[in-house]
Order: C-alpha cells, then sequence, then structure tokens
C-alpha cells in the first residue's frame, strides 16, 4: 500500500477542482505541515466522508477533500487527537489552525502519496 498523509489545502488553488477535475494531482496546494499519525487519521476521515459524518469526497485516485472551516478542523482534530494533546507537533498543528482565517473553508486532505 502506498504512504498515506493528511494534510490542510488551500482551496482557493486555481489548479484544484472540487468538482470535476481529472483525478491526475487533484488536491489543493499543501498550506500546512504533514498531520502526526496521519495513517489512521487517514481512514477516519475516510469513514467520516462515506458515512456522510463530515463534507467531502475523492477528487482524485488517492485523494479525499474534506470542506472544513478551521473550527470544525479542531473540533474533528480534538477528538482524534484526544490522547495525544501534550504531543508537541500535535500542539504546533493546532497552533497552525488557530492562526487560519476563521471566515475561510480549507481542504483536510487525506492523499496517498507515491
Amino acid at each position: 500500500m502506498a504512504d498515506v498523509e493528511v494534510f490542510i489545502g488551500d482551496l482557493t488553488d486555481q489548479t484544484f477542482h472540487y468538482e470535476g477535475g481529472d483525478w491526475n494531482h487533484n488536491y489543493p496546494k499543501r498550506i500546512s505541515p504533514f498531520f502526526p499519525k496521519g495513517y489512521e487519521l487517514f481512514f477516519s476521515l475516510l469513514d467520516g466522508i462515506y458515512y456522510k459524518k463530515i463534507e467531502g469526497r475523492q477528487t482524485d485516485w488517492g485523494s479525499h477533500t474534506c470542506l472544513m472551516y478551521p473550527d470544525e478542523m479542531q473540533s474533528v482534530l480534538e477528538d482524534y487527537y484526544k490522547r495525544d494533546m501534550d504531543n508537541e507537533q500535535v500542539q504546533q498543528l493546532f497552533q497552525f489552525i488557530k492562526q487560519l482565517n476563521p471566515h475561510q473553508q480549507y481542504g483536510l486532505v487525506a492523499c496517498e502519496m507515491s
């Protein structure tokens, strides 16, 4: 299986198309570091999309993008990282999210990397 990663993407990226696209590297430009413990989070996000718990869709052969405001991201990630809140990488991730524009949606991207 390919490596999988999770990151925050810029939905204003002109090369990304949430609706349609050619499924060849069709994911928003990464603006965050890769998330810690991304492997399990990748599958958790896919479950959330397919069970309609979070808004998102497959946008590339190996990529799914969730449309989220920073507070929504924070809520999803607080639940996922609840046992790792003292981890420095997790703390840095939450600090990064707090600096995002609260009135703008971003892509929470679960992506297979080759």
